[in-house]
C-alpha cells in the first residue's frame, strides 16, 4: 500500500515538473529579456544598437503614447480595439502589429487588411520544410530595401490589402504590409516569429534587414525612437490623443504643438489661493517694470499740433515747380542713369504749355476758340495754309495729332497724375512746335 502511494506521488511530481516546464516555455515566447530561441533579446539588441530604447509594458494607456513612441504589438492574445488603433495612427502615431493566429485580427481589419489562417503558397521553402515558406520583396518600398528573402515559421498571410502597400509577400498573399493613415504610419506582419532570436540569427540575413528597415521607416527622421513593446495578454485602456504628430508640419508646427502640450500639462495643476495671489503679484510687478522701460526717459519736443495742418501739394505747372523741374533736367542730362518719373511728368506739363501757346496762335488765324479740338485736321490745315502759306500747313500737320493727344494742363499738373512724356519725345515735339511757330510768325525760344 505504501509503495503504491509512493508511485502515485512520484507520477504526480513528474506531471507537475512537465507542466511547469511547458508553462515556462510558453511564457518565454516573445520575451524581450529572453535569450532562448523563442525570445526577443536579439531584436531588442538590434533596436538599441540603432539608437532606439525598448520598454516592455504590462498595461497600455493609449493617451500616454506620443510622437516619440513606436507601438510594437507582437502576438497579442487580448483583443486590440480596431477603432483606437486606427485613431492612434490617424492622429500621427506609428505602430507595428505582428500577429498570425492571435487576437490582432480585428485591428488588422480596421486598417484595411484581411488575415487568412490558411498556410500561404510559396515557390520556395527553407531547406525543403513546408512550414518555413520563403517570402520575397513585392515593391520598391523603403522597408524592402536590401531584404531579398524573408524566411518564416508557420506564418499566416494577408489575403486582402486596401489602402496600403504589400512590401513582402508570398505567391498568394502578403507577409508585410506598410501604409499611412492620416499623419501616422503602420506596418502589419503576418508572422511574428520572424522577430524571435532564432529567426534573427544566421543564416536569416533578410529577416534582420527587414526588422532594421521597419524601425528606420517608422522613426520619422530620428524623432520616434522609443519602442513600446506589447506582447501577449496586456490590458489596454484610455483613448489616443486627438493629435500626436504631423511630420509634414515642419519645425514651426511641431514647436507650436509642444507648447500646446506643455500648456495642457500645466493646466492640470490647481493653485491654492495663496499661490494665485503670488502669481498675480509677480505679473503686476512685471507689468510695472515693462511700463517703466517703455516710458520715455526725457521729455520730447513740444507738441504744437502742426501735424494737423493741411498742406496742399504744389501743382506741377506752378512757375517755381517748373523752374525746379528745368533745373533737374539740366542735372539729369549730365547723369542720364538717374532720370525718373518726376522729370518726365515736368516735361508733360511743359508740352501742355506749348500746346496752349500754339492753340492761341491758331485761334487768331481760324477765328475760333480751341481750334485743335473744334476743327477737323484737314479744315484747320487748309485754313493755316491759306493764311500763312503751305509751309505753315505742313508744319501744323506734323504736330497736330501729337498736340491734340496731350491731356489738359490741369490733368497733367495734378499731383496725382501719373502721365509722363519721355525726354526724346519732348525734344522732337519742341523742335516741330518751334518750326510751326516760326512759320506762323511767332518766335519760340530754343531748348
Amino acid at each position: 500500500m505504501i509503495r503504491k502511494l509512493l508511485r502515485y506521488l512520484a507520477a504526480a511530481a513528474c506531471w507537475l515538473v512537465i507542466a511547469g516546464i511547458a508553462h515556462a516555455d510558453e511564457l518565454a515566447d516573445y520575451d524581450p529579456h529572453s535569450s532562448a530561441w523563442n525570445g526577443m533579446a536579439q531584436f531588442v539588441a538590434l533596436a538599441e544598437g540603432s539608437g532606439f530604447t525598448v520598454t516592455p509594458v504590462t498595461e497600455l494607456d493609449w493617451n500616454e503614447l506620443g510622437a516619440d513612441d513606436i507601438l510594437f504589438l507582437i502576438y497579442p492574445t487580448r483583443r486590440v480595439d480596431p477603432s483606437r488603433l486606427a485613431d492612434f495612427v490617424q492622429a500621427g502615431g506609428n505602430v507595428v502589429i505582428a500577429d498570425d493566429f492571435g487576437d490582432g485580427e480585428d485591428a488588422m481589419t480596421g486598417l484595411g487588411l484581411i488575415r487568412t489562417p490558411h498556410p500561404p503558397k510559396a515557390s520556395r521553402t527553407f531547406e525543403g520544410r513546408v512550414w518555413a515558406p520563403i517570402a520575397t520583396a513585392q515593391s520598391d518600398h523603403p522597408i524592402a530595401r536590401d531584404v531579398g528573402e524573408v524566411v518564416t515559421n508557420h506564418p499566416a498571410a494577408l489575403e486582402h490589402v486596401e489602402g496600403a502597400t504589400t512590401v513582402i509577400g508570398f505567391d498568394d498573399g502578403a507577409l508585410v504590409v506598410a501604409g499611412e493613415r492620416g499623419t501616422g504610419r503602420f506596418v502589419a506582419v503576418a508572422d511574428p516569429s520572424i522577430f524571435i532570436n532564432r529567426m534573427q540569427q544566421e543564416p536569416f540575413h533578410g529577416n534582420v534587414q527587414l526588422a532594421a528597415n521597419i524601425l528606420r521607416w517608422l522613426d520619422r527622421g530620428h524623432r520616434a525612437t522609443h519602442i513600446v513593446l506589447l506582447r501577449g495578454d496586456v490590458p489596454m485602456y484610455g483613448d489616443p490623443q486627438p493629435f500626436i504628430d504631423d511630420p509634414r508640419g515642419g519645425s514651426t508646427g511641431r514647436a507650436i504643438h509642444a507648447v500646446n502640450q506643455w500648456l495642457g500639462a500645466r493646466s492640470e495643476w490647481l493653485l491654492t489661493p495663496g499661490a494665485m495671489k503670488a502669481v498675480a503679484a509677480g505679473l503686476a510687478a512685471l507689468l510695472l517694470v515693462l511700463a517703466i522701460i517703455a516710458l520715455p526717459v526725457r521729455r520730447g519736443p513740444r507738441i504744437d499740433g502742426a501735424w494737423l495742418k493741411f498742406s496742399r501739394p504744389i501743382r506741377r505747372d506752378d512757375p517755381h515747380a517748373l523752374i525746379a523741374g528745368a533745373d533737374r533736367l539740366v542735372d539729369e542730362s549730365a547723369r542720364p542713369s538717374r532720370r525718373g518719373a518726376g522729370s518726365r511728368g515736368s516735361l508733360l506739363v511743359l508740352a501742355c504749355v506749348m500746346r496752349d501757346q500754339v492753340q492761341s496762335h491758331l485761334a487768331e488765324i481760324a477765328q475760333r476758340s480751341e481750334p485743335l479740338y473744334t476743327m477737323p485736321e484737314a479744315e484747320l490745315v487748309a485754313k493755316v495754309s491759306e493764311a500763312r502759306g503751305t509751309q505753315a500747313g505742313v508744319a501744323l500737320s506734323r504736330v497736330y495729332r501729337r498736340l491734340r493727344a496731350l491731356p489738359s494742363r490741369g490733368q497733367a499738373a495734378a499731383p496725382w497724375s501719373s502721365g509722363a512724356l519721355p525726354r526724346r519725345d519732348f525734344e522732337s515735339l519742341y523742335r516741330d512746335v518751334a518750326e510751326l511757330c516760326r512759320t506762323l510768325g511767332h518766335a519760340l525760344s530754343e531748348a
